[in-house]
Order: C-alpha cells, then sequence, then structure tokens
C-alpha cells in the first residue's frame, strides 16, 4: 500500500507538477486565513490543566478584582519631587486612552449604519440589536483604560475612623499618646510608649507585620524630631510642615514610599483585565506614553511600568520578537549551510520555500484547534524549522544523488521515493506521534505542545511529498531545456562512509569505546540538578521584570504572593489570621485590615471613648513655660536613649530595616550619620528667646491640630462594608461585592529553595485548598510537568518502537534502530550537566521530544541498510550518513538559535535539544556502525 502510493506520487510529480503546485497554492491560502486569528499568551497559569481548581480559582480572581490586574509605577529619586511627580501624574493616567480600535470600530459601524438604512422601520427588534452592536463598537473607541489611580492610603477614612483601625491591644499600649497635644507631654507619652511596647521587648518587632509598624512608628518620630529641629535654627516654621508631623504621628505618610524613602509606587487600576490580550499591549503603550510626558518635566525622577499587565505586554510583544528574530537566524544558517552542502542554491531554495509553505499549514492547523500559543507553543516554529528541515534534506540529497548519477527526471523521482520515501514517512511520522503522545498530559502546556507540533510535523511532512518533489522537477525541466548531456558526479560524503565502515570493522573495539563513554555520561546524567527559580527562564533586562526587583529589594516585599478567595468579610478575616500563624507566611492583606469584625469594633469603641474623654479635658497650651522646656529637653534626651535601646535589639535580632531606621534618628557606628535627638538636645539646652519664640509658635499650631485630628479620628461609629472608599473595596472585593481578596506574601524567596516553595504551598492548601497565585501554580506546575513528562516518555518509547516494528516487520529492527536514541538521551542528560546546565520546567520538556527528533537518524540508516542487502556499509554512511548529518546540524542550528531568544525559557530548552540532537547523532554513528558491523560479519 504505502509503496504503491509512493510510486503514484512520482508518477504524479513527473507528469502534471504546475497542477500540483496549484493546489498547494490554494491550501495555503486557506491555512493563511486562519492564521491570521491565531493569539498568544504568556501567563503561566495556562500551562496548567484547564479544569485545575488552581486555574480556574486564578483566572476568576483576574476577570473579578481589577486589583489583581494592575500596571505599577515604580518611581526612584528624592523623596519630596517623587511625591510632586505622583501627585502631577495621577490625573493624567486617568486621561490616557487606547485609540488603536477606532479606525476598525468606525468601519464596522458604517457598515451597520448601512444595514440600517436598508431594513424596514417595522422591523424595530432588529434595528435595535444592530444599534446595540453599534453602541458596543462606539464603547470600544477612544477606550478609557484606567479607573483609578492608588498611591496614597485614604486619608480622609483614617482621619474619621483611624482609632477604630488600631488593635486593642495596640491601642492600650499607645494610649497614652492620643491624650495630651501639648509637645513636653506628648514626647513623654511616646516614650511611655517605647518603654512599654519594644523596649526590653523583643517580640514586640518578630513579625514583619509588627516590624512594619515599628518603622512607621519611629518614621513619625524622626519627621516630628526633625521639624522641632529646624525650628530651634530661628527659621519660621513652615505650618503645613508642622502638621504633616502631627499626621505622620497619626495616620503615617499616606504615600506608598519604601523603606528609605528613595522609591514610590503608584497602582494604576485598568478599566480592562489581564485576559484582554490586545488591549494589554496597546494599553500598556497608552500608559507609558502618558508617564513618558510626564517624565519630561521631572528629569531628576526615574520612573517605569511593571505589574500583572506591563509584564504581560513585555513578554507577549518581546516574546514574539524574539520568536521571529530566531526564526529568522534559524533559516539564514540552514539555508548556508545546505548551499554549502549541495554545493548549489536553488534545491536549498525550493526545501526553504517548502518548509515555509508547511510552517504556513502548521500555524493555521494550530489557529483552527487552539486557538492560542502559550509558553511552550511560542517555540513551535523554531522547532518546526528544525524539525521539518529534516524531510527536504533526505529527499533532496535521493534526488541529486540519483539525478547525479545520471538517472532521468522520472526514474530519479521514482527511485527518491522508494528508497527515501520510506524513511521520510516513518521518521515524520514517527516524530510526529511521538509529539502527539504529549496529549496524555494533564497539562495545557505539555498537551497543547504535543498538539501543535505534531499536526505542524505531519503538514511540513505532507507539503513535502507534494510541493518539494514538484518544484525539483519544474527547475530539471528548466535545466534539461539548456542541456542535452547530464554529468555524473559523486556528491556522497565518502569521509563519512570512510569513518562508519572502520568503525564497524572494529566494532569491538568501537563497542568498548562507545560504552566507557556512556558510563560517563551515565555518572554525570544522575547528579544533573533542577532550577525551580522561574525568574531564570523568564526574559533578562526587560524594564518591567527589572522594576519587580526593585519592588523586592526597596520595599521588601515578592509580587509573588498567594491568592485566595473567600464569600464574606468574615470568612477573609479568618483566612487572613489562619495565615498570618504560619511560620512561612510573612504577612497577610485583606478587607479586615480597614473593616474589624463587630466584636472587634466594640472592644475597641471602649478604649477609643476613654482616649476621646481625656483628650477632651487636655487644656492646649498657648505658650511654652521655663518648666515645660526643661521637660522637653529630658523627654528628647529620654527619647535617644530608647532608640539606642530599640537599635541595639533591633541588631542582635537581625531586623535590619528596624536597625536602619533607628540610625537615621540615634547615628550608627558603621556610618557617618548624625545623632540627630543629640543634636535636638543640644540646642534646646541652649535656645535664645527668638528661638524659644519659634518654638512656641511650633506648638500653637501643632497642639490644636493635634487634638482636632484625635477627636476626628476617636470615631466610636461601627464602619460598615457601606462605609469603605472605593479604593479599598476594589482592592479586596470584586464589583458586586459577594467575593473578598486575601493575599499572603511568603517570609522567604520561593524561587531560590524548592524546600520552603513546597512548604509554603503545603501550608497554603491545609488553610484553604482553594489557595492560587504564581507560588502555587510554579508548584503545581513543576509536579504535573514532572509526572507527566515521565509518563509521556515511557510512552513515547513505546510509540516509536510499535511504530518501528510495523514498519521494519521485525522488533529486533525497531530495538537496533532505538538504542542509539535511548544511549543518545543519556548523552544529551550527560552533556547538560557538563556544560553546566539544570532541569527546568521548560527545557524538561526536552526528554520526551528528543525521542521523537533522535529517532529520524536511525530510521534512515536502518532503511538503507535494508535496502543495501544488509551489506556495504561504506555506501550506507556516504550517502544517507550525509543526509542525517546535514539534518543534524540543520536541527542543531534551528534550536542553536534559541540562545539568542530574550525568553530564557526558551534558550534553556534550545540549548539542551541542541546537545540532544548532536548526541544522538554521535551515538547513531558510535553504535549502528558498530552493531550493522556486528551483523554485517557474522
Amino acid at each position: 500500500m504505502r509503496e504503491k502510493l509512493l510510486n503514484q506520487l512520482a508518477d504524479w510529480h513527473a507528469r502534471y507538477p504546475l497542477q500540483i503546485i496549484l493546489v498547494v497554492i490554494m491550501l495555503s491560502l486557506i491555512f493563511s486565513f486562519f492564521s491570521t486569528q491565531l493569539t498568544i499568551t504568556m501567563r503561566w497559569s495556562d500551562l496548567l490543566p484547564e479544569k485545575d481548581p488552581r486555574t480556574i480559582e486564578y483566572n476568576q480572581i483576574i476577570r473579578e478584582f481589577t486589583s489583581a490586574s494592575n500596571i505599577v509605577v515604580v518611581a526612584q529619586g528624592e523623596g519630596a519631587r517623587m511625591k510632586e511627580f505622583a501627585d502631577t501624574l495621577a490625573p493624567r493616567l486617568l486621561t490616557a486612552v487606547d485609540t488603536s480600535k477606532n479606525t476598525e470600530c468606525l468601519k464596522k459601524i458604517k457598515k451597520l449604519k448601512s444595514e440600517i438604512s436598508g431594513i424596514p422601520k417595522t422591523k424595530h427588534v432588529k434595528i435595535q440589536d444592530i444599534q446595540i452592536q453599534i453602541q458596543e463598537l462606539q464603547n470600544q473607541m477612544n477606550f478609557s483604560l484606567i479607573q483609578r489611580v492608588d498611591y496614597k492610603n485614604p486619608v480622609e477614612f483614617m482621619k474619621n475612623h483611624g482609632l477604630m483601625l488600631m488593635k486593642a491591644e495596640d491601642l492600650r499600649d499607645n494610649q497614652s499618646v492620643f491624650e495630651n497635644p501639648n509637645l513636653p507631654e506628648l514626647i513623654h507619652n511616646i516614650n511611655e510608649a517605647l518603654e512599654k511596647e519594644y523596649v526590653g521587648q523583643p517580640e514586640s518587632i518578630s513579625s514583619r507585620e509588627k516590624e512594619d509598624q515599628a518603622i512607621l512608628f519611629l518614621d513619625a518620630v524622626e519627621h516630628l524630631t526633625q521639624t522641632l529641629y529646624e525650628s530651634t535654627q530661628g527659621a519660621p516654621p513652615d505650618a503645613d510642615k508642622i502638621r504633616e508631623s502631627a499626621d505622620r504621628l497619626l495616620i503615617g505618610d499616606p504615600y506608598f514610599l519604601s523603606y528609605d524613602q528613595s522609591a514610590l509606587i503608584m497602582i494604576a487600576v485598568p478599566n480592562f483585565s489581564a485576559l484582554e490580550l490586545d488591549r494589554m499591549v496597546s494599553g500598556t503603550d497608552a500608559v507609558q506614553a502618558v508617564l513618558d510626558r510626564t517624565l519630561s518635566e521631572f528629569p531628576d525622577i526615574q520612573a517605569g511600568l511593571t505589574g500583572m499587565i506591563p509584564i504581560g505586554r513585555d513578554e507577549m510583544v518581546y516574546g514574539m520578537e524574539s520568536a521571529n528574530v530566531t526564526s529568522i537566524i534559524a533559516l539564514f544558517a540552514i539555508l548556508i549551510l545546505l548551499i554549502l552542502a549541495f554545493r548549489m542554491w536553488v534545491a536549498p531554495l525550493f526545501a526553504i520555500l517548502n518548509l515555509l509553505i508547511g510552517l504556513l499549514w502548521a500555524i493555521g492547523l494550530t489557529a483552527m484547534t487552539v486557538g492560542q500559543l502559550n509558553i511552550m507553543t511560542q517555540m513551535m516554529a523554531v522547532i518546526l524549522l528544525g524539525l521539518g528541515i529534516d524531510f527536504s534534506i533526505h529527499f533532496i540529497s535521493g534526488f541529486t544523488e540519483n539525478r547525479s548519477s545520471g538517472q532521468s527526471i522520472a526514474e530519479s523521482l521514482k527511485l527518491t521515493f522508494q528508497k527515501y520515501g520510506k524513511g521520510i514517512m516513518t521518521g515524520g511520522l514517527t516524530t510526529s506521534f511521538a509529539f502527539l503522545s504529549l496529549m496524555i498530559s494533564s497539562s495545557r502546556g505539555m498537551k497543547e505542545m504535543g498538539l501543535v507540533t505534531g499536526l505542524g510535523l505531519i503538514a511540513v511532512l505532507i507539503t513535502t511529498f507534494l510541493a518539494l518533489p514538484a518544484f525539483l522537477v519544474l527547475r530539471e525541466r528548466r535545466i534539461q531545456r539548456k542541456t542535452i548531456l547530464h554529468v555524473r558526479r559523486d556528491i556522497s560524503f565518502r569521509f563519512l562512509g570512510k569513518t562508519g565502515a572502520l568503525l564497524g570493522n572494529h566494532f569491538l573495539l568501537t563497542f568498548i569505546i562507545s560504552w566507557i563513554l556512556t558510563t560517563g555520561m551515565i555518572w554525570h546524567a544522575s547528579r544533573i540538578t533542577f532550577d525551580q527559580n522561574y525568574m531564570n527562564m523568564e526574559p533578562e533586562g526587560l524594564p518591567s521584570v527589572m522594576l519587580q526587583d526593585t519592588i523586592t529589594d526597596k520595599f521588601d516585599l515578592s509580587m509573588d504572593y498567594a491568592l485566595v478567595l473567600s464569600s464574606s468579610p468574615d470568612e477573609s478575616r479568618n483566612l487572613a489570621t489562619s495565615y498570618r500563624k504560619l511560620a512561612t507566611t510573612a504577612m497577610t492583606e485583606d478587607i479586615g485590615l480597614y473593616l474589624p469584625s463587630a466584636q472587634e469594633q466594640d472592644e475597641r469603641s471602649g478604649i477609643i471613648q476613654k482616649i476621646k474623654n481625656k483628650m477632651t479635658q487636655a487644656p492646649v497650651k498657648h505658650r511654652l513655660s521655663a518648666s515645660d522646656l526643661t521637660v522637653l529637653q529630658n523627654e528628647i534626651q529620654r527619647l535617644d536613649w530608647n532608640i539606642m535601646e530599640i537599635q541595639d535589639m533591633a541588631f542582635l535580632n537581625g531586623q535590619e530595616r528596624v536597625e536602619q531606621k533607628c540610625a537615621r534618628l540615634v547615628g550608627s557606628p558603621d556610618s557617618n550619620a548624625k545623632n540627630r535627638l543629640e543634636m535636638l538636645h543640644h540646642q534646646l539646652n541652649s535656645l535664645s528667646t527668638s528661638q524659644t519664640a519659634e518654638l512656641t509658635h511650633y506648638q500653637q499650631i501643632f497642639a490644636p491640630y493635634f487634638k482636632q485630628q484625635v477627636m476626628s479620628m476617636a470615631n466610636t461609629e461601627s464602619i460598615t462594608l457601606e462605609k469603605l472608599p472605593a479604593s479599598i473595596l476594589d482592592r479586596y472585593s470584586n464589583p458586586d461585592r459577594t467575593r473578598f481578596l486575601v493575599s499572603v506574601y511568603p517570609k522567604a524567596s520561593i524561587w531560590t529553595d524548592l524546600k520552603f516553595l513546597v512548604q509554603f504551598t503545603e501550608d497554603l492548601s491545609r488553610v484553604n485548598n482553594r489557595a492560587t497565585g504564581m507560588p502555587t501554580i510554579f508548584q503545581a506546575l513543576i509536579e504535573i510537568i514532572g509526572r507527566d513528562g515521565r509518563n509521556a516518555l515511557v510512552l513515547t518509547l513505546l510509540v516509536v518502537f510499535l511504530l518501528l516494528w510495523l514498519d521494519f516487520k521485525r522488533p529486533q529492527y525497531a530495538l537496533i534502530a532505538m538504542t542509539p536514541l535511548i544511549l543518545g538521551v543519556i548523552w544529551m542528560v550527560g552533556l547538560m550537566r557538563i556544560f553546566g546546565l539544570q532541569f527546568t520546567v521548560i527545557n524538561v520538556m526536552g526528554l520526551p521530544m528528543i525521542i521523537g527528533i533522535g529517532i529520524d537518524d536511525g530510521v534512515h540508516i536502518m532503511h538503507r541498510w535494508i535496502h543495501e542487502g544488509k551489506r556495504n556499509l561504506y555506501q550506507v554512511f556516504s550517502s544517507t550518513g550525509k543526509a542525517i548529518l546535514l539534518t543534524t546540524l540543520t536541527t542543531m542550528l534551528a534550536f542553536g538559535s534559541l540562545y539568542f531568544a530574550v525568553w530564557r525559557g526558551f534558550a534553556s530548552l534550545g540549548s539542551a535539544l541542541f546537545l540532544g540532537v548532536g548526541a544522538c547523532f554521535i551515538t547513531t554513528l558510535l553504535f549502528l556502525s558498530c552493531i550493522i558491523g556486528m551483523l554485517t560479519r557474522q
């Protein structure tokens, strides 16, 4: 059946090459239409099974929570200038619009309006439906991108409910701070609070939450004492700055600033989600344009975009550019190699043209079957270039060899189809089915990789049997018109034939040397490690990715946190409390931070009422007496000592951020920082009359404002969901307020410690099995791809064996053909370790892939050996060996081009496959020469 089909194809090509090419062109036009519908996604969650609960939950969060798909602006510079920059940029971001769809929408609107004009007015329903479509299209034009910009805490809400948001324990410890607004008494009360809560209490800063509270409080003390010092320098105190000192004590700095005050973040909440891929690109570009215009007015500020949407945009754009660049590199490298090998340029061009046609068909099939490319399948083009060119090389090699020996066009075609067609078909189908076997995987990434690549290879295989022979026939006919004689010449690789024959004639020595080398590879392969750090697979040097590192460094906050959905504020609070108790958790965020439970509010309201009564009775001093100044001097000295004690405690406990904050106030032996509190104390000891007046003026502004703000914050009215501002509600709840989000931050890096990642995800699942986010998704990927990879490897080997048994009719021949493949896989892993590579979630797929890729060498050698009557090792390797050497080199060039990919995950897979393909050729040459030599001798 197969021989009859191949002979029929040879006859058709010899007689009707133009007609066949017309059929190929028509099919290419159909597939090109479908290929335009293909989209791309670079989200790791899209690699998990579609029905995986973590994937479902993650996608639901992205759809429902605007804060999950955010655009983060990271600014760096001097504190005051950054705040000015943020105040300028925020309203401008709200004006950002996306005009990318305007032209397309206008065309559609025009077409719909013309439809309405032709519809009778009596058909109201149809007209109304079209008008709705027109309205939807108009809504997409000049699309407003940003609905809100969060870069400050909700100041007004905190000024009205600030004390109710404090824990009852913290209220009791700091109650005295809110009971007297006058400077001497206030500094005294601050010292009382510090001594009660921090001094001699190491556990007071034992958690991330407590550490942050300590830094916030110390920051407020720093601002207060700094403005006091400035007021003693004789300059009139700035009223706004004095009021800011009071606000800092009560609600903290409202801007989202880093601990060292050198970075600021702004969160732009978009009107679209990360699931809208086209809007993600054009929307990010429009926001970037607004940012660039604002930065031109602030040359001393550096700023860029990060967050889920900008990173998704960069990964998509640069990933596609990278795929295009690597594909072009691979094409040109393959073309040059083929021109040098065949010593002609037309046939290699035909091979590339045939490959591009097959690639177009493959893209069309991908659009029809899966609809989009993911992180793994984005490499489809380079994989098909590397593997698909093999078919053309074998066919061109056989055809040119027959023509060079003096055969006619028709006879050359027939001999090529007979001698090489079986091997090409078997190798192509074996490789295709090896990839298709990946479809057993539960991982969507591996499943789609298997489907897309398997079907793509079949498409290239079909074009090789349809388009390439027709191209070659037309070329040979044109040559025949110009010349009568055909020069016979030997175009085989004689050095390969001699090498194969030499190794086969000395098969025992070859066997010993081969197994010594293989033993060394087994040793190295058994010691290869796994790199679980997904950041090592991300594009290197992308601004959005680098800014994530800036956030981690400046804010000590990982962007890779876990997410958990709850159905009520109470459930949200309970989940956050449970997660906060875990040893692997640094901190949690939930709506409970701004919406305490009714029980908590009842407990706090009693303490708040006492504070309110105390503050009501506290008189505001309009001048500072001599005794007040003495008290102030002593309390500043006491404050200096207290903060030094806190600094020592933080140093001993490894609380670096608290220690650094203390150093800004009291200096440090390791730096030249001055002791500001000591300077203030000395200044207060030597006040002149005018300086005393300025300090009194400070008291006259500060005390009444502080009292007024405390009275406002001492609001015992209950906080309800309806009273929360939109900036808080949208951060923690979905639009209809039926689902609430809890964010759980890991205590350590989940990427540099696999054991910690496993423990963190286990802890998350133990509290709630619906936890999702990057930690759980990546841990699931490691488990699923590892398991599915092993299963796919076993199934691929079984499928390859059965196909070869069916092809060769003898199981022993199938095993012989597979021997160099299996050993080649071992060599591949060993070489990876020798060259310093580790397994990753991406390149581990190279193991089942290399089974399908590397089997071609053994298949073609065995077919040629059988065709030559199971003898003449020289002829087998000089002719077919030439083809497999060229296919090896072209495939290695294709995969090697991935080294230049921006996406480092692609580069890791390309490097692994580069070594694997080369290893399979070497083991084929060594072991098949040895085995065939032994069989021939027998």
